[in-house]
């Protein structure tokens, strides 16, 4: 049910979004500013599992927020050698570098050491057969900046088609709580391209939720470091218990 967004509404605080994003950009155009920013939806729910999920839910967009030339890294089983060998018999020419976890344990040990590597890379996927161990590998620093790897399926025929889709996908993390953000546009698309990403997502973003749009609060967009816009805000619970009695004349 997506037509309880209003797309209008949506397209309206998108443009509001982009267009604070380029007069604060304009403002520091003497920093070293990124080209692009990433635009977040945030989803605030009535209540969520206490227990979050490290394995992400693949959500489509409509426009693809993931740079062609972003560098990839993928976590492995080992012998890595092996899953290199894989890689180039299967065709995949999108990642750059293949890690496995002997690697990934022996030389990233210290909190430095895995900051750069999150820092290294533009996007991690993993091997979904060991994504349950790598949060106590990799630290907390990816999932700060919300770059946890994401799991891939390394046993299927075609791996290059299981790499498209997850470039052309965004991924939504469940949380402790009951706010979560996920990356849902970039400052370098159009507001109409932003709208469309968030009119396309919804279903699929709704879906994974329990009690879908009943259990939604509320639902704003914002980059990283400025107000958020909001696009969706329900009704408090006890309004629809309110019952109106009629006032009795004199």
């Amino acid at each position: 049910m997506s037509s309880i967004l209003d797309s209008k509404q949506t397209l309206k605080a998108a443009g509001a979004l982009l267009k604070h994003a380029a007069k604060v950009s304009e403002a520091n155009e003497d920093q070293l500013l990124q080209d692009e920013e990433p635009i977040w939806l945030v989803v605030t729910t009535k209540k969520f599992s206490e227990n979050s999920n490290i394995k992400p839910a693949k959500i489509p967009l409509r426009h693809p927020i993931i740079s062609p030339g972003v560098d990839i890294c993928l976590f492995t089983k080992d012998p890595q050698k092996e899953y290199k060998q894989l890689l180039e018999t299967k065709g995949v020419k999108r990642i750059s570098k293949v890690m496995g976890v002997s690697k990934l344990k022996a030389k990233y040990k210290t909190y430095e050491s895995k900051r750069d590597l999150c820092q290294s890379y533009g996007l991690f996927l993993a091997d979904a057969r060991i994504i349950p161990m790598l949060p106590k590998l990799i630290g907390k620093k990816f999932f700060e900046r919300k770059k946890q790897p994401i799991p891939i399926n390394l046993t299927v025929g075609n791996i290059d088609n299981e790499v498209k889709k997850i470039l052309s996908s965004t991924y939504m993390f469940k949380p402790n709580g009951t706010c979560m953000s996920i990356k849902i546009g970039l400052t370098s698309q159009s507001a109409q391209e932003v709208a469309e990403n968030i009119d396309y997502a919804i279903t699929h973003i709704v879906e994974k939720i329990p009690k879908k749009w009943k259990n939604i609060q509320s639902l704003h967009i914002k980059t990283t470091e400025s107000i958020a816009l909001p696009i969706f805000n329900s009704l408090p619970d006890d309004v629809n218990t309110i019952q109106i009695r009629p006032v009795k004349s004199n």
